[in-house]
């Protein structure tokens, strides 16, 4: 068998090369993209068994769109295929005994699907990348190398510029780790790491999404509703605002206020055991941004609340479909809790400072202090606290630089449940190129 790991980086330009030649007499133009981004990332676990991870790794994102496929106008196919490679690699799950950095080599074909437009309407049929709002209930984990992808079937509606409505049947998901889990395996099966095949009988199958936005241009303010109803797993219904607003010339106040409402699944031809989930969730920010003739400056207030299970209750309010490295803090502690059980509950009270300028780039800091919803067993409710920071620039047109740190101090009271009780360090340096033509 051809090992496609070590063969992936040929076979992606000759399959590129050979789709545009085959393409001439099928479609009227083709679109070809290419992303590299190599980036080495260090993670150290305080009293750890396990080594200290270094990881670089570079992902490949290539892709060749078909504009106006067979002739027929506005039916298009894009071909995306995705491989991460690994130049050092003494990190999990690579190399055992070093603590994890979820970028294993694979070659993956991440994106294949057609759509089409029409008037008022859009399809797409095939594996796509699917996010709405900010990935915190669903989304494609593009900070990882390798990001979530669904085999679904997605119908946009426009009936007005302003109003936008789409409906989304979920066939089957591909996680990151492109790991399988078996019936039996509890919430983790449906997690961002985890991956399905259609027709299998497993959680998050066959699942419906829901999603509307309206934007009110003269105030700049988004309304947004949404149902999203997970097979075997839960369903969750939320409404949201958020805008920035101009107060005066130069200041702007961004806002975001946000509630939603998680509950036992409609759907349960999946499910694995009975379910009991009641769980409220909201996230309150401000954002006020002043700008001056050396860049913008901004300031974060923010707090986010994801219940704990009451007794008797499977779990507390999950987020399993998320891009969760974007939320609750960049060291990534509390990432398989939340998506999987949040047992005692989140609440993630943040402030964040930054700066926006062309020439030295953008800067931002932010500040957590975490602590649980329920009390734990054996008392006590804090988690730790975490910094995180990040500065990123645009070096020249398709090439930009990034770098970040996430530096979590746990608390003596997470010792009790084992949850957020460990000092985590973690730091990033990474390159992006995009040519598109």
């Amino acid at each position: 068998m051809v090992n496609l790991k070590k063969k992936g980086i040929y076979i992606v330009p000759l399959a590129i090369f050979s789709s545009s030649v085959f393409a001439i007499d099928l479609t009227k133009d083709v679109k070809v993209n290419i992303e590299l981004r190599p980036r080495y990332e260090y993670v150290d676990v305080n009293n750890s068994t396990n080594k200290e991870a270094n990881a670089l790794t570079i992902r490949i994102r290539t892709g060749i769109t078909f504009k106006s496929l067979f002739n027929v106008n506005n039916l298009d196919f894009l071909f995306e295929p995705w491989v991460v490679t690994g130049i050092v690699k003494d990190y999990a799950p690579e190399k055992s005994g070093y603590e994890l950095v979820p970028d294993p080599e694979q070659v993956r074909i991440n994106q294949a699907f057609l759509s089409y437009k029409s008037g008022l309407f859009r399809l797409k049929i095939g594996r796509q990348i699917i996010t709405f709002d900010n990935h915190r209930f669903i989304g494609h984990v593009g900070w990882r190398q390798m990001a979530q992808t669904f085999d679904a079937v997605r119908f946009d509606f426009n009936p007005m510029k302003e109003l936008n409505i789409t409906a989304v049947y979920i066939a089957a998901k591909t996680g990151v780790l492109d790991e399988k889990k078996e019936l039996g395996d509890g919430a983790a099966w449906a997690f961002a790491a985890n991956t399905t095949n259609i027709g299998d009988d497993v959680a998050g199958n066959d699942s419906l999404l829901f999603h509307a936005s309206y934007k009110y241009k003269p105030l700049g303010v988004n309304f947004t509703a949404y149902a999203y109803l997970l097979n075997g797993m839960h369903d969750t219904y939320g409404l949201k605002v958020n805008g920035a607003p101009k107060i005066m010339e130069n200041f702007s106040l961004g806002f975001w206020a946000e509630y939603a409402y998680q509950k036992d699944p409609t759907f349960t031809s999946h499910e694995n055991g009975n379910k009991n989930i009641g769980a409220s969730y909201y996230y309150l920010s401000l954002k006020p941004t002043y700008s001056t003739s050396y860049g913008k400056v901004f300031l974060e207030l923010g707090y986010e609340f994801l219940e704990g299970a009451d007794d008797n209750e499977t779990h507390g309010f999950t987020t399993p479909w998320a891009t969760l490295h974007a939320h609750n803090g960049w060291a990534d502690v509390f990432l398989v809790y939340t998506g999987t059980s949040n047992k005692y509950g989140l609440e993630d009270t943040r402030v964040g400072l930054g700066f926006v300028n062309k020439t030295i780039g953008n800067i931002r800091a932010r500040y957590h202090w975490f602590s649980a919803d329920k009390s734990f067993t054996g008392g006590g409710d804090k988690f730790g606290t975490e910094l995180d920071i990040v500065y990123t620039k645009k070096i020249f047109k398709n090439l930009a630089f990034g770098a970040k740190a996430a530096l979590y101090n746990a608390d003596d009271e997470a010792k009790k449940v084992g949850i957020g009780d460990r000092d985590v360090t973690k730091y990033w340096v990474w390159l992006t190129y995009k040519w598109s033509k």
